[in-house]
């Protein structure tokens, strides 16, 4: 039988929201047993040894663990995935292509490949690992709730936006978000696709449930300053440049051009609520009560819109 070889070459992290995510994979007890292995003593080390952090220390085990076994698959692709979680990518490839040499079809370490491809800025070196992972979890009962494979997909999906492939983009990013509908980053990804494809409409109502879930994504109001610029649309231009603002911190220059939109859009909630969040900044609470109070009216039951409320009530409440 063919063996794993036990030496290791001595060793992109995101620039975008997507260093946010969490890289959920589906390990095996043993995996799990390998790295919660001597529990007590690793706290009594921990206790002594400060300079040290958990995750460097996990490490070090599993580092020793391979050395002791370099024949464990399992252990290898937990310390890929440690490496990953670390921001140290090319040492988690190299651990995850020593065990496809062997097993490849292991599931741990194909998404770890993927992944770790794309932190590197290798989409295409990723469309393998990544395409192999789905097709053999895809049909499988639990396949609608498992993160593992929306993970997949998600990077499936950028990497297929990068490499300029929208219409194979689409249809991954929105299985991803079949699994988890209020992951923004998919969401994102899917509009800059749908958006290359010329669907704008498609395209916008990605962005403004990218936006819903995180209202200072930069890149999706962007997206929606390109894509109404080709619709048409200068109104909403000019909401999607005050958000611009907005995220850049650039309250003043925000406040000038929402103020703008509301007026020009008086029934548009989201400009409303961006009006308020922009208030909020400058400190101006009773306008912004007022802002997002407008924006409920359009939007009622709108959770962006109620929690942005309960936050500046509270504030003022703080102040009586």
């Amino acid at each position: 039988m063919p063996t794993l070889n036990g030496s290791t070459q001595k060793g992109r992290s995101f620039n975008t929201q997507e260093i946010q995510r969490a890289i959920w994979i589906v390990l095996t007890a043993l995996i799990v047993s390998v790295i919660l292995f001597g529990g007590y003593y690793y706290w009594d080390r921990y206790v002594r040894l400060k300079d040290k952090s958990p995750m460097e220390m996990d490490i070090e085990r599993l580092e020793q663990a391979i050395r002791e076994d370099p024949q464990n698959p399992d252990a290898r692709v937990a310390l890929a995935e440690y490496y990953l979680r670390s921001g140290m990518p090319q040492k988690a490839l190299e651990q995850a292509n020593q065990v496809l040499k062997v097993y490849p079809e292991h599931e741990g370490a194909l998404l770890i490949a993927g992944i770790a491809y794309v932190r590197l800025n290798q989409p295409e070196a990723s469309l393998a690992p990544l395409e192999k992972f789905v097709e053999l979890r895809k049909d499988r009962p639990m396949a609608g709730v498992d993160t593992a494979l929306e993970t997949a997909y998600y990077f499936l999906g950028e990497s297929y936006v990068k490499l300029n492939r929208p219409e194979d983009a689409i249809p991954v990013l929105e299985a991803a978000l079949k699994i988890t509908p209020t992951d923004a980053d998919a969401l994102y990804q899917a509009g800059v696709a749908y958006q290359a494809t010329g669907e704008l409409e498609t395209a916008l109502e990605r962005y403004h449930r990218a936006v819903r879930l995180v209202p200072d994504f930069l890149e999706a109001y962007q997206g929606m300053v390109e894509s109404y610029s080709a619709l048409n649309q200068p109104d909403y231009v000019v909401y999607a440049q005050g958000m611009e603002a907005f995220c850049r911190k650039d309250y003043q220059t925000a406040q000038d051009y929402l103020e703008q939109a509301t007026e020009a859009l008086p029934d548009f909630a989201p400009a409303f609520l961006g009006l308020g969040l922009t208030y909020e900044q400058m400190g101006d609470l009773e306008a912004a009560l007022a802002a997002v109070e407008r924006a409920l009216e359009l939007q009622p039951n709108d959770f962006a819109i109620l929690q942005a409320r309960g936050r500046i009530q509270a504030a003022l409440d703080s102040k009586k």
